[in-house]
């Protein structure tokens, strides 16, 4: 019976394991000699589309549009490119902007860039595809005759009721003043109405969701040229875009942009770069991972900052799942030894509360100086997370610059035997076994049984946080193979257990403390 029972349970969890789907790739969106940039990914039913642009390195003022659909694995099933020699166009600027009609099709926004004789003419753009990827209908919101003093540029938008959309963006007039607005137009692109946001000396509109009032929340990131000082502020509106209450977010210093989401309890939650140091000459700064809550009317529920102080550390992007759980994208700096830095991408997921539940970091290019850039990210229909961007090769690294897309499981795992922990280091579950700890989650106390082949001997227990840091470092003595462990004084959020013995791993698990 015993035997029956754990040929079960083995059978059980291969299974869940097999449910996940992982993968870890670079795609061409054109030709190789191509530069190819992402923000954002979307899910369908069985496939993923990933809508970007590209240029080419002969000619780098024009941006091409693109739309690649990937199926499950991650395997290119349709590309599309669209563009001309006369305007430069972009796309899904923000993680959500590209969006599905229930019969199907498409749309998204972005900008149509001409280069006048002294200036830039831009207008914002909104795009209708059919379920092959092709252009329906296009939609151009801006200046129509000379002098065009003022630039419409669309970075997000949600789809509301009967295919209605409501956009924001920003105009920047005459090339100086920007201001963040709001723009709705019905299902074929057609101005219903606008509304404008001001703040000094610059406002920027960075995204936008329907609240469950049949209102609109958006994020407006203040800033100002070459300053060392921009904030965000969350504005809630009503159903025609009035504004009812704005806070600002952030600290004193030169925090990015903010990025919300509604969260299935009717609140509003959202993920910026919170900045512990004024921006350097260079504009560099040190920075960590913040997450807010509010509610519909304004009031603070909590703001909570993760992690360490790090050198450009910036979230991209921000998401949530049916459960509430906050999935943030970003980028930051990794040492290469000898003050060389290069950029890798990361992950962080918390809970509806707030707080950290994991934390991993991932490279697909690994030789200094090359960049690893995590732009958007999304929950997909297996449980796990899809997170896409660029990554910018140089030698010894080759090809040029590609979209980067990673499918992870729901702890963050690039397979279900490769987990970053931290340290430099991969640990493989199956070269170890799985340690028994109960009660898990904990509150209080929680035991960690070892497996040893023999009870005599020494073995050593290590605990990292979800940053990878280590936390306890404990000998098991002879004798012992059951270790009680306090963790009252812990932190909230995920730990990951290993024994080694002998310097090899003999068994890793991970818990939840409350």
């Amino acid at each position: 019976m015993k035997k029956i029972l754990s040929l079960f349970i083995l059978t059980t969890l291969s299974m869940i394991a097999l449910s996940q789907t992982y993968f870890n790739e670079r795609y061409n969106y054109s030709l190789p000699a191509s530069l190819d940039f992402c923000k954002g990914i979307f899910i369908g039913g069985d496939y993923y589309i990933i809508p970007g642009a590209h240029t080419y390195l002969d000619n780098l003022n024009f941006n091409f549009i693109s739309l690649m659909k990937l199926d499950s694995i991650g395997y290119p099933i349709l590309v599309k490119n669209y563009g001309d020699t006369i305007h430069s166009y972009s796309i899904n600027n923000t993680q959500g902007a590209f969006k599905e009609v229930s019969n199907g099709s498409f749309y998204s926004v972005g900008t149509k860039r001409e280069y006048t004789n002294d200036w830039v003419h831009d207008v914002g753009l909104i795009y209708k595809f059919n379920s092959d990827l092709d252009t329906l209908w296009t939609k151009s919101i801006g200046d129509i005759q000379t002098p065009y003093d003022t630039n419409y540029l669309f970075h997000h938008f949600d789809l509301l009721q009967n295919n209605e959309l409501v956009i924001i963006g920003e105009i920047v007039v005459e090339g100086t003043q920007g201001i963040a607005f709001l723009i709705k137009t019905d299902s074929l692109g057609n101005e219903l109405w606008r509304q404008y946001y001001p703040l000094v000396p610059h406002s920027k509109g960075i995204n936008v969701v329907q609240t469950p009032d049949g209102g609109f929340a958006l994020s407006c990131f203040n800033w100002s040229f070459q300053g060392i000082n921009s904030s965000n502020f969350l504005i809630k509106t009503d159903s025609l875009g009035n504004e009812q209450w704005r806070r600002e977010i952030g600290g004193p210093y030169s925090d990015d942009p903010l990025f919300i989401v509604n969260s299935p309890d009717n609140t509003i939650m959202g993920a910026y770069t919170h900045s512990d140091s004024v921006a350097l000459p260079s504009s560099d700064s040190f920075n960590r991972d913040a997450v807010i809550k509010y509610d519909l009317d304004g009031n603070l529920i909590w703001e909570k900052i993760h992690g360490e102080s790090l050198l450009n550390k910036w979230v991209k992007s921000a998401n949530i799942n049916e459960d509430g759980k906050l999935i943030l994208s970003g980028i930051k700096y990794k040492d290469g030894g000898d003050y060389h830095y290069y950029r890798i991408g990361y992950l962080l997921n918390c809970n509806n509360n707030g707080d950290s539940l994991w934390y991993r970091e991932y490279e697909l290019l690994k030789e200094y100086p090359s960049g690893n850039y995590l732009e958007g990210v999304s929950p997909t229909n297996d449980g796990g997370y899809i997170a896409v961007g660029d990554v910018l090769p140089w030698p010894p690294d080759t090809g040029n610059q590609d979209v980067w897309v990673i499918k992870v499981d729901s702890l963050g795992c690039e397979s279900w035997d490769i987990c970053w922990v931290g340290e430099k280091e991969h640990i493989a579950l199956r070269e170890a076994e799985q340690l028994k700890i109960f009660p898990n989650p904990a509150n209080y106390e929680l035991n960690i049984f070892v497996p040893k082949e023999n009870e005599n001997e020494k073995h050593y227990l290590l605990i990292y946080d979800l940053y990878g840091r280590k936390v306890e470092e404990t000998v098991i003595p002879p004798g012992t193979t059951t270790l009680q462990l306090s963790v009252s004084g812990w932190s909230s959020g995920l730990y990951t257990a290993i024994s080694s013995y002998n310097g090899k791993i003999s068994g890793r698990g991970k818990f939840v403390v409350r």
